[in-house]
């Protein structure tokens, strides 16, 4: 019976500890920043990213009272955030 006890306490003595590393290994190891497709709004602006390629990622900045919508591309390589385009969107939606 006494065998069986420490048997037990010994098995799950190196259960915790394989578990315990486990945690440290995963907690110390970076974690990715995963921001694609966010959204923000703040009065009558609406902020969108989007990533385009694998090192470019796209921001749309959307003014609501002035139907007006611009387009900015991000290179986090170059730290560069470079217009694409901007559109009008009464016209575009065929609002004059």
């Amino acid at each position: 019976m006494n065998d069986n006890r420490n048997l037990t306490i010994g098995v799950l003595s190196i259960t915790a500890v394989i578990l315990f590393v486990a945690v440290i290994i995963t907690t110390s190891m970076p974690q990715p920043a995963m921001a694609f497709g966010q959204l923000d709004r703040g009065g009558d602006y609406i902020m969108v990213t989007s990533q385009f390629t694998e090192n470019s990622e796209v921001v749309f900045v959307t003014d609501a009272a002035a139907r007006r919508m611009i387009m900015y591309s991000y290179e986090p390589t170059t730290r560069t955030l470079t217009l694409w385009d901007a559109i009008d969107l009464g016209k575009a939606l065929g609002g004059g």
